[in-house]
């Protein structure tokens, strides 16, 4: 039956069960009656949320805490093993694969590195593929128990209907990539399992946003500094996060050539690669032994 606004009992319920789920998981582990004032809903609403979600295997008992008076108050968190989730980075000398529970304990990783090759498609699709497969069979987990597939790369990431996401990178060659795509064909996960890809700038913006020095904060700018230089930007507005080419604005007219292929762009001087090539020009060496 749906009300007045158009929402369904079933509907009710799942956004309380989202509301009290995404508070455990990001403020856990809490009592009910810190839930309620946290969530918005009434302590009854909040009993049986919690019931539900105990007995689905979601949530669990934390230990417990003194309470002002009376009983002490249970605590609760997210089950560390209902769920997992891959994480992967195709940075810019490895690809990275990391196999996580809900608590983002790490349990298993698979590295590839890029040498020749660099960002060659094939490679860096069969990298991803090879790496997922990986960490399944070291933590022995079946693939029908991931939440998703999280991956960061370089470049723009459109998302579109007919191709998912779709990677345009300038600086590593990439030229309308339909990547989502083709890890897809031949996945080593089935199709109910999604991959989620975006910028990498943009993602590490969002786990800063979420876990790390910027929660709790209404806007930030979180930078990143390697080969490339980053930059993801966080309003009320742009909740998630958007991704700033803040690498390739020009900061000196015909200045240094970056590898994008314009001149005098911010990652031609404060680039990793730029400042060791300036470094080499003063007379440094790099010492033997090393890349």
């Amino acid at each position: 039956m749906a009300g007045r606004n158009g929402r369904t009992v079933r509907d009710l319920r799942r956004a309380n069960r989202t509301a009290v789920l995404q508070r455990l998981y990001f403020d856990g582990p809490l009592s009910r009656f810190e839930l309620g004032p946290a969530t918005g809903l009434s302590s009854g609403s909040v009993s049986n949320v919690v019931a539900d979600l105990v007995a689905d295997g979601l949530v669990e008992e934390a230990g417990s805490v003194e309470s002002d008076g009376g009983r002490p108050r249970t605590l609760l968190r997210v089950a560390p093993t209902s769920g997992h989730m891959i994480g992967v980075d195709v940075g810019e000398t490895r690809v990275r694969v990391e196999l996580f529970d809900l608590t983002l304990t790490e349990l298993a990783r698979a590295d590839r590195p890029l040498a020749q090759q660099r960002y060659d498609v094939d490679v860096i699709v069969g990298h991803i593929r090879d790496g997922i497969a990986e960490v399944l069979a070291t933590a022995g987990l079946p693939p029908e128990r991931l939440l998703g597939a999280g991956i960061g790369v370089p470049g723009i990431v459109e998302h579109t209907a007919d191709r998912g996401a779709v990677v345009h990178g300038q600086t590593i060659g990439w030229d309308a990539v339909p990547l989502e795509a083709l890890l897809r064909a031949g996945s080593p996960l089935p199709d109910g399992v999604p991959y989620l890809v975006d910028n990498g700038a943009k993602t590490l913006g969002q786990a800063e946003m979420w876990f790390g020095a910027g929660r709790g904060a209404r806007n930030a700018v979180v930078v990143l500094f390697g080969s490339g230089v980053g930059a993801s930007l966080v309003t009320p507005e742009v909740e998630q996060g958007r991704a700033v080419e803040w690498g390739h604005l020009t900061v000196r007219v015909r200045g240094r050539r970056c590898r994008c292929g314009a001149l005098g762009c911010l990652e031609a001087y404060a680039g990793a690669e730029s400042l060791l090539a300036r470094w080499r020009e003063e007379g440094g060496r790099v010492p033997e032994g090393t890349d």
